[in-house]
């Protein structure tokens, strides 16, 4: 039987990104995590059902932007709004992590919290579920817990971690993180999958309040100086202060920052499929495919057609048909007031686009 999750467990599910790499689709009021990239459904919506059963619903929080706060209070009408909770700005996930903890242990200063991305596919539930309650027992030891998933190929995109020696003989397999590698160039990431002992970081984590607290302290003064500052404005309710003390924190990531010069930090083995939906192509995973390789996500009464075309990858919304015909590896997408085409293998290079679009002074297309 696996170990029931702590009764103090909270979840944070980090919803602030943009997703330049699903332009046109993806938009500053309509980001990557509000697309129905989850077998239809919103990633974000998919991500807080996959934590029923784990955690309370009043112990799941979102942390978003201004913007993007009221349009989840529209997409989840029955989410607790005061579980929203709204960074003032944007300065990467440390500070995020940072204001997350503070609001939590504002409230329950003995909690361990779940810090995971908003726009992962994740299957089966019951093994992930298996596998956090896996991390909480283990950060109940102080250690920061990460969870790295085992390469498939060589990937560019994705950074590493090292493992080191094993931390028991428990199941999910879990490891010492012996150091983490940013993403590699293509020789690099080779060497890595044939020599073994990395994993792929997956940006999921576990660790306790206190923990968290102590690794900001540690890892960068600064940081842990401006989340002493946001919970002390968190205990007495005043957002002015909190705010105040966010725009102080470094603009830096929590794996820079925290988990690459932590004392303790332990990975655990992710036993599921997991995908971070990255770029267009990674519907060949959630989408529905024809005899001939076309793979497709249609929604609101899209449709296709494809004649002597394969291997193309079509994202469509709302009543319109594209229409395929003798083409083959491409990405076509077709929302609202726009249309991308491009080769499949330059889909993961979109920022350039978007770019373009904004230095056209196109911004009604971002």
């Amino acid at each position: 039987m696996p170990s029931p999750a702590p009764p103090s467990l909270h979840a944070v599910i980090m919803a602030g990104g943009a997703g330049t790499r699903f332009w046109p689709a993806s938009r500053k009021r309509r980001p990557k995590q509000f697309l129905p990239l989850c077998h239809g459904r919103i990633l974000l919506a998919a991500t807080i059902d996959r934590l029923a059963g784990l955690c309370p619903p009043d112990q799941v929080w979102i942390v978003t932007n201004p913007q993007q706060a009221k349009a989840i209070g529209r997409l989840l009408p029955g989410f607790r709004r005061d579980r929203i909770v709204v960074e003032p700005e944007a300065r990467d996930t440390a500070p995020c992590v940072a204001l997350a903890t503070a609001t939590i242990a504002a409230v329950d200063p003995g909690a361990t919290m779940v810090v995971l991305p908003a726009d992962h596919v994740i299957e089966p539930e019951a093994e992930f579920h298996r596998m956090l309650r896996r991390g909480a027992a283990i950060a109940a030891t102080g250690a920061l817990v990460t969870f790295g998933v085992q390469p498939t190929h060589p990937a560019t995109g994705y950074g590493y971690i090292e493992c080191g020696a094993a931390h028991d003989d428990g199941e999910p397999r879990a490891f010492a993180a012996r150091r983490f590698r940013e993403k590699p160039d293509l020789a690099t990431a080779r060497q890595f999958v044939q020599q073994g002992g990395f994993l792929w970081n997956s940006g999921i984590f576990v660790w306790t309040v206190d923990s968290i607290r102590r690794a900001m302290q540690h890892g960068d003064p600064a940081l842990g100086e401006a989340a002493e500052r946001m919970l002390a404005a968190a205990r007495t309710g005043q957002r002015a202060a909190l705010n105040r003390a966010f725009r102080r924190a470094p603009k830096t990531s929590i794996d820079y920052a925290v988990m690459e010069r932590a004392e303790r930090v332990v990975t655990v083995e992710a036993t599921v499929r997991w995908d971070d939906v990255g770029a267009f192509p990674a519907i060949a995973a959630v989408g529905t495919a024809d005899d001939a390789g076309n793979h497709a996500l249609l929604a609101g009464g899209a449709a296709q057609l494809a004649l002597q075309s394969e291997g193309n990858i079509v994202y469509a919304e709302g009543r319109r048909t594209v229409a395929l015909f003798g083409v083959r590896d491409l990405v076509v997408v077709a929302v609202g007031d726009a249309v991308l085409v491009c080769p499949k293998d330059r889909a993961g290079d979109l920022k350039a686009m978007v770019e373009h679009v904004r230095a056209a002074g196109r911004d009604d297309l971002l």
